[in-house]
């Protein structure tokens, strides 16, 4: 196995010797240290230059998770040479791992503090210039009940106010951000209760939880709801977004896979689920100007 110091591996990819120090420090490239010397060895090197190629093939989103969505995505890698993959780590992660370069695109629905929507969390979390924003649908969200309702629950408020087990969503998700704002404005301060149902980690899983007598209630989006034959009440509506790299806007693969985001090409079974509304899906809402029309 031939073993090569940074200079070496600096000409090897043809990268700028400094480039290959940071990707060392950003834990991007295989190393190691020996008597604390930087080294690589030129096989893992190889390795890792073949799975890079590999991934740059597929697209990886990351953030939200959203039955519709994932829909789409298994529609797309049924016809495509292409794979797109989606990994459901809440809308605040997501942005983390595509601002870190490890996510093609990331999915995303977080409110302003006030409980609007805008672009405020490009600002947030982001540079928007470095970033075009595409609308993919707005979807309903709201409490989830058992089918009987029997507590006779009619407003999130009343969870609370009689102390019912509540299953909230897990931190840093789109739909806790809105939880906690929803609580904030209708002046409801809980206490941590060790009696709680843990955090669920999406919605078919905070679904879950009222399904199977963990909890008395919990919040989602309505086909959820539909699907398992809880009773929903509607809280919300939501626009649900796509946040993709303006370097990778105009990209082939990105091309190809976004196409799938217009309505006269969604299967027809997908085009009327209930608690969607489709009808600007694909608007680009926000695009740097360094991009062309």
């Amino acid at each position: 196995m031939r073993i090569l110091s940074t200079k070496e591996v600096s000409a090897y990819l043809n990268i700028n010797e400094k480039k290959i120090y940071q990707l060392v420090k950003d834990g991007e490239i295989p190393y190691t240290r020996l008597g604390g010397k930087i080294i690589f060895a030129q096989e893992i090197i190889d390795r890792w230059i073949h799975q890079n190629t590999e991934l740059q093939k597929n697209i990886l989103i990351s953030g939200s998770d959203d039955l519709l969505f994932r829909e789409l995505i298994d529609h797309y890698n049924r016809d495509s040479a292409n794979t797109a993959f989606c990994a459901t780590v809440g809308s605040v992660n997501g942005i983390k791992i595509l601002k870190s370069g490890r996510a093609t695109m990331s999915c995303v629905h977080i409110a302003d503090q006030d409980g609007k929507y805008s672009l405020s969390f490009l600002d947030r979390y982001l540079n928007r210039t470095d970033y075009v924003v595409m609308h993919l649908f707005n979807r309903k969200q709201g409490v989830y009940l058992p089918p009987d309702n029997p507590h006779a629950i009619k407003s999130f408020k009343e969870i609370f106010t009689r102390g019912l087990r509540f299953a909230n969503r897990n931190q840093g998700s789109g739909t806790r951000i809105l939880i906690d704002q929803l609580m904030k404005e209708l002046g409801i301060n809980v206490k941590p209760d060790v009696a709680a149902p843990p955090d669920a980690q999406s919605h078919i899983g905070a679904a879950m939880k009222v399904l199977s007598g963990e909890a008395d209630a919990s919040f989602g989006i309505q086909n959820i709801s539909e699907m398992l034959k809880l009773k929903f009440l509607p809280v919300f509506e939501e626009p649900f977004n796509l946040i993709v790299p303006a370097d990778q806007w105009e990209s082939r693969i990105v091309r190809n896979f976004l196409s799938g985001f217009d309505q006269t090409r969604m299967p027809k079974h997908l085009q009327n689920l209930p608690g969607y509304d489709i009808s600007e899906i694909g608007k680009v809402i926000w695009k740097p100007e360094s991009l062309s029309d």
